[in-house]
C-alpha cells in the first residue's frame, strides 16, 4: 500500500519535533548542538515548504495543513527559545526581579498547546480525508479500507511497545514545570557524563503503603515519588550510576554494609582506590533530603557529591622546609602528625608529594604540583618563597591549603593582605577550662552543603582567629566565609579560662577562601587559597572527631572543583499569595453560586429555542 507524500510528509515534521524534544538532552557539545537543530528545523519545515511548493495546485484545501505546518515550527522555536534562556542571570541581579521566568512560563505554555494542535489536528485531518474518500467508495472498498486501518494498527502497536521500552530504559520525560525542577540543567549533565568511576547512589525512603508509625515516615513517603523522578535520570545521563531505593525501617537486613543510615538520607558510593585500607572500603558522600525544601538545591548537591567521589588524580604537594607538621620534625610526636590527613586523601584518589629542599624549595614549585598544602608552619617564609607561592595563585591559577599555628611567627600577613582578611592570635574558649572549641557555624558554601549534622561542628583547639576589615583597597582576592566559632565563643584575654566581665561572646571566623579576583568576566580557573587559623584539628589526635574529617576532605576538594559547579541554580519554587478583599470574596460566592447555573441555564434554553425554530 502506497501513502502519498501529503500523508507522508506532514507526519515526518510533526514526529521529528516530538523526537527533538526527546532527544534535546543526549547532544551537550555545542557545535553539534548547531548542527542538531539545523536537522530538526530541515525535518520540521518539510511540511510547510511541500505546502508552499503544492499551493499553485490544490490553494482552497491547504489552509488547514498551512496552520499545523506553521504550528509546529512554532512549537520548535520556541522550544529553542526557551532552553536558551535557561541561563543564570547577570551576576548581582536576583531571579526574582528578572523578566526570564515569566517569559519562559509564556513560551511553555506556546510550546505544549501548538505541539497538541499539530499532533491532534493532523489526526483528526487524517481519519477525515479517509472518512471521505470511505463515503464515494463501494462495500469492497470500504472493507479494503477497515481492512488496512486494522493492518496499521497491527504494525503500530509494537512499534509503540518499542518506542516505550526505549523510553523507559533511556528515562526520557518532559519536564513542564517552569524552573526544570525535575531535570538536570545542562552544566550538570555535562559534568555527569564525564563520570568514569562506578557510582553507587542509595536512597531511604519509605514506600506509600510502607509507611506507618511516626509522622516523618508519611512525610517520606509523600516525598520518594519526586526524588525517584529525579535520582532515576542518573542512571540514564550515565550507565556508571546506579541507583536504588530501601526502606530503612522495613529492610533492616540490607543495612549491613551501611554506617549509620536512617530513612531521608541519600547515599553516594563508590570503591575507595588505593591497595590497602582498614574498615569501610567505600568513600560515602551522604546528604539529607526529607522535604519539598530539600528540593531546591538537590541538584546542587548530587552532583558535587558524586564530583567529590570521583575527581581525576591529583598530585598535591606538602611544604617541608619551615617546620610543617608534614616533616620529619612531627614524624615521632603522635598529637602532631598528618598521617589520618594524608591517608584520607588518597582514598579521594590524591597522589602524596614532599616539597622540601630535595625539590629545590623554594622558590620552584614542580611543574606537575595540582595544589600546594601548608600544614602548621612554625618558620616564617622568606620573600623569595612568599614570592613564589604568590605567582603560582595568581598567574599559574594555583591552589593552595593552609592552616595556621597561632604559636609560630607565620601568620601569613603578606597573603591575607592582599584581601579584607587578617589573623589575629588570641585564646579561645566556649566551656571555662577546656581549650577545645566546637566550631558549628557553618555559612552557605559547597565546603558544608553537605554536611549532614552541622550542629555537631568541628573541634577546633588552639586556635586564632580572622578578623574582616573593610579598609584595605587595591584588593587582590575575594574572601569567602568558609567557618566561624559560634556565638558562645569568647576571647580569653588574660589566659585564667573563664569569662570575666569584660569579656564577650562572640562568633569568631575560623576559616576563610580566597578567590583571585580578575575584575572582568573571565571562563578561566582562577586561583584559590582556603587558610584556616588553627592546626591542630587537622592532626591525627583531633582530625577522627565530629566533622573535621568532612571539613578537611571537601575544603580539598572544592579547591579543584571548576567553578562552573557553584553556578548551578537552586529551584526555587515560589508560590505566590494573593489576597481579596471581602467585596472581591462575595463577588466569587456570587458567581460561583448563582452565575454559573444560570448561565449554563440560559445557554441551554437559547440552544432549545434555536432548534424549534429551525
Amino acid at each position: 500500500m502506497k501513502f502519498p507524500p501529503s500523508i507522508v510528509i506532514p507526519y515526518i515534521s510533526i514526529l521529528s519535533l516530538f523526537l527533538y524534544f526527546l532527544t534535546y538532552d543526549i547532544v551537550l557539545n555545542p557545535s553539534l548542538k548547531i548542527i542538531r537543530d539545523f536537522i530538526f528545523f530541515i525535518l520540521i519545515s518539510l511540511h510547510l515548504g511541500f505546502l508552499l511548493y503544492e499551493r499553485k495546485k490544490k490553494p482552497s484545501s491547504l489552509f488547514d495543513n498551512f496552520g499545523i505546518a506553521i504550528s509546529s515550527l512554532i512549537s520548535f522555536c520556541s522550544y529553542v527559545l526557551r532552553n536558551y534562556l535557561d541561563l543564570p542571570v547577570r551576576p548581582g541581579m536576583p531571579l526574582e526581579s528578572s523578566p526570564i521566568p515569566k517569559i519562559r512560563d509564556f513560551l511553555l505554555i506556546i510550546i505544549i498547546l501548538s505541539a497538541l494542535y499539530s499532533l491532534i489536528y493532523q489526526i483528526l485531518l487524517s481519519l477525515s480525508q479517509e472518512s471521505v474518500q470511505a463515503q464515494s467508495r463501494l462495500g469492497e472498498n470500504k472493507r479494503s479500507l477497515l481492512q488496512n486501518t486494522a493492518y496499521n494498527f497491527l504494525v503500530i502497536f509494537p512499534l509503540l511497545i518499542a518506542v516505550n521500552f526505549f523510553s523507559s530504559a533511556k528515562n526520557y520525560n518532559f519536564d513542564l514545570s517552569s524552573i526544570g525542577k525535575f531535570s538536570y540543567s545542562d552544566t550538570s549533565r555535562s559534568i555527569l557524563k564525564q563520570i568514569d568511576k562506578k557510582i553507587t547512589v542509595t536512597a531511604f525512603y519509605p514506600r506509600p503503603l510502607e509507611a506507618s508509625g511516626k509522622e516523618e515516615s508519611w512525610a517520606l513517603s509523600a516525598v520518594r515519588m519526586e526524588i525517584a523522578i529525579y535520582l532515576e535520570q542518573l542512571s540514564a545521563i550515565n550507565p556508571r550510576i546506579e541507583v536504588k531505593f530501601i526502606n530503612a525501617d522495613v529492610e533492616r537486613d540490607l543495612l549491613g554494609e551501611f554506617d549509620q543510615v536512617s530513612n531521608g538520607m541519600v547515599v553516594f558510593r563508590t570503591l575507595k582506590t588505593g591497595s590497602s585500607f582498614g574498615g569501610n572500603p567505600y568513600l560515602e558522600e551522604k546528604i539529607l533530603v526529607q522535604n519539598k525544601k530539600d528540593l531546591e538545591d538537590l541538584e546542587r548537591k548530587v552532583v558535587q557529591a558524586i564530583n567529590n567521589l570521583s575527581s581525576p588524580s591529583k598530585t598535591i604537594y606538602f611544604t617541608t622546609s619551615n617546620g610543617e607538621h608534614y616533616s620529619e620534625k612531627y614524624s615521632n610526636i603522635l598529637d602532631g602528625k598528618i598521617t589520618k590527613l594524608t591517608n584520607s586523601l588518597t582514598f579521594f584518589n590524591y597522589k602524596i608529594k614532599e616539597l622540601g629542599f630535595k625539590e629545590l624549595w623554594a622558590p620552584n614549585i614542580p611543574a606537575d604540583a595540582d595544589m600546594l598544602a601548608i600544614i602548621g608552619p612554625d618558620i616564617e617564609f622568606s620573600e623569595e618563597a612568599q614570592k613564589s607561592i604568590l605567582d603560582y595563585v595568581f598567574n599559574k591559577n594555583g591552589k593552595v591549603f593552609i592552616t595556621i599555628d597561632p604559636k609560630s611567627k607565620e601568620n601569613f600577613k603578606w597573603l591575607t593582605k592582599l584581601s579584607n582578611i587578617d589573623f589575629e592570635n588570641g585564646n579561645l574558649r566556649q566551656v571555662q577550662g577546656r581549650p577545645e572549641i566546637i566550631a558549628n557555624n557553618f555559612p552557605e558554601h559547597p565546603i558544608s552543603n553537605l554536611f549532614i549534622k552541622k550542629e555537631i561542628g568541628a573541634v577546633f583547639p588552639n586556635s586564632g582567629y580572622f578578623e574582616k576589615l573593610n579598609s584595605r583597597e587595591d584588593l587582590k582576592f575575594k574572601e569567602s566565609i568558609l567557618l566561624e566559632s559560634g556565638f558562645t565563643t569568647f576571647l580569653d584575654n588574660n589566659s585564667n579560662n573563664k569569662l570575666d566581665d569584660d569579656e564577650k561572646q562572640n562568633s569568631l571566623i575560623l576559616g576563610v577562601a580566597l578567590t583571585v579576583d580578575k575584575k572582568e568576566e573571565n571562563t578561566e580557573e582562577s586561583g584559590k587559597v582556603i587558610i584556616y587559623s588553627g592546626t591542630d584539628w587537622i592532626t591525627d589526635r583531633f582530625f577522627i572527631y565530629n566533622l573535621n574529617p568532612a571539613l578537611a576532605g571537601n575544603s580539598f576538594n572544592w579547591l579543584h572543583q571548576k567553578q562552573i559547579i557553584e553556578s548551578i541554580l537552586t529551584k526555587k519554587e515560589d508560590t505566590p499569595l494573593i489576597t481579596l478583599t471581602q467585596n472581591q470574596k462575595l463577588f466569587i460566592w456570587s458567581v460561583g453560586l448563582f452565575g454559573y447555573p444560570l448561565s449554563i441555564i440560559l445557554g441551554l434554553s437559547l440552544y432549545v429555542i434555536f432548534r424549534r425554530k429551525n
